[in-house]
């Protein structure tokens, strides 16, 4: 859990500063203005998650229920406190419930999230923004999601934020400064940084509390560093034109559950690097394209046997995603490179589609994809699988999910095809 100690200070020290010189940095800058796209380019959020901070997220027009139990009195409040002070938060509370076909057993839990943005430093060459995500995830059936997965024949996990092996989690996810400088295409971020939201990530495949929900569909599984995303550090992000590269450097064996100062001094890290090319930004025609590479350091300790969990090893990620009007479509691809494989999964690959105004529903979402996953266990053999979702906004805070995964197990001694039925509700604050 987050704490309260002198490691938590520390981290709150070092980006502090950062945002204290970035500051100063700024005010030396000159006044020159860049294009329009690449500005909004370089102030926006990362792509997916933290997208939930924009105003545009409250912009319903076609609830199923009402508008009138949507707090509208709140939202005024929120967008006057965003305009006045830079100040921006949203609070998610996500129950998940799902039911396989392999002896009806049934899984169940809830995700709250708190996503807070401070637009510190904010000007026509230069933006500072502070970031902080915190999860707490509790699981309320008798089987943690792995157990659950297993006992359905299935290597991948049916949602991607399971609390195993413990039936509850607490995390400070993200805390990092973010400075832009508008006019030279230049941005970095750093802190507690969040690698699976930040590499190789997608708009379509990023949170199983929004969209799909297997792991395949919704994490970097099948990365090398994918189980183990949180961790102290930095990155840079240079955009010319509409192309990009990024850098990075984080902690490569920093507990999960805090931000670990001393982990980070021990000199076990994770490298990453990232090329893009976006089109069409800010358009209902824009679309993405990278491809993402990194090595992250062997972490076993000086007696301690070396596996495939904590040897050192390179990892490979491909990402796409174009929309067109009202059509989204995404596929993705990473591997394992080398010796180093997290959560037992060496290769995964997805590709679907999502409407997001199914039968002229302007506010739902309807998304199919498909997914496949190699184990690094010669005596599994290769799943395939396939999920469908449907997004209903029953106000502008409240929606609701039925789902449904089917697939070609990956343990062996599964035959036949694996049904998983699940239903989520989310509420927005």
């Amino acid at each position: 859990m987050l704490k309260t100690g002198p490691n938590y200070f520390s981290a709150l020290v070092m980006i502090a500063s950062c945002a204290v010189s970035a500051q100063e940095s700024a005010e030396e800058q000159n006044t020159t203005h860049s294009s329009e796209d690449n500005r909004e380019a370089m102030a926006e959020l990362p792509e997916g998650r933290f997208e939930i901070l924009t105003d545009k997220f409250f912009q319903v027009s076609q609830p199923h229920v009402s508008e009138k139990i949507s707090f509208r009195g709140l939202s005024d409040w929120e967008r006057r406190v965003s305009g006045t002070h830079g100040f921006d938060y949203a609070f998610v509370n996500a129950p998940i419930a799902q039911i396989g076909s392999e002896g009806g057993k049934t899984y169940a839990d809830n995700e709250m999230d708190l996503y807070l943005q401070w637009r510190i430093n904010t000007g026509s060459n230069s933006e500072g923004k502070l970031f902080f995500w915190g999860t707490y995830v509790q699981t309320f059936s008798s089987l943690a999601n792995g157990e659950f997965s297993r006992s359905q024949g299935l290597i991948t996990s049916t949602i991607s934020a399971g609390t195993d092996p413990d039936k509850s989690f607490v995390a400070p996810s993200a805390l990092w400064w973010q400075q832009s400088f508008n006019n030279s295409g230049f941005l970095y971020r750093t802190g507690q940084l969040y690698a699976t939201s930040l590499w190789g990530n997608n708009k379509y495949t990023f949170d199983d509390r929004e969209g799909f929900m297997n792991s395949v569909l919704s994490s970097n599984i099948g990365l090398p560093w994918s189980d183990t995303p949180r961790g102290l550090g930095v990155m840079v992000q240079q955009t010319i034109g509409s192309a990009y590269v990024s850098l990075g450097i984080q902690d490569a064996k920093a507990k999960q559950d805090q931000i670990d100062v001393d982990s980070f001094l021990d000199g076990k890290y994770l490298y990453t690097g990232e090329l893009g090319y976006n089109t069409n930004i800010g358009s209902d025609h824009e679309g993405r394209y990278k491809i993402s590479l990194g090595y992250v350091d062997g972490t076993a300790g000086t007696a301690e046997a070396q596996t495939e969990s904590n040897a050192s090893g390179w990892g490979l990620a491909l990402s796409a995603r174009q929309d067109l009007g009202d059509i989204g479509l995404f596929a993705q691809y990473r591997r394992s490179l080398s010796d180093r494989i997290a959560q037992g999964i060496k290769t995964s690959a997805n590709a679907g589609v999502v409407f997001n105004k199914p039968l002229g529903f302007s506010d739902d979402a309807l998304g199919i994809g498909l997914l496949y996953a190699s184990s690094s266990d010669e005596a599994e053999r290769d799943e395939y699988g396939g999920e469908i979702y449907w997004r209903f906004q029953m106000t502008p805070r409240l929606d609701i999910t039925p789902d449904i995964q089917i697939y070609r197990p990956g343990q062996p001694d599964q035959s036949g095809i694996t049904v998983v039925g699940a239903f989520r509700f989310r509420y927005v604050l």
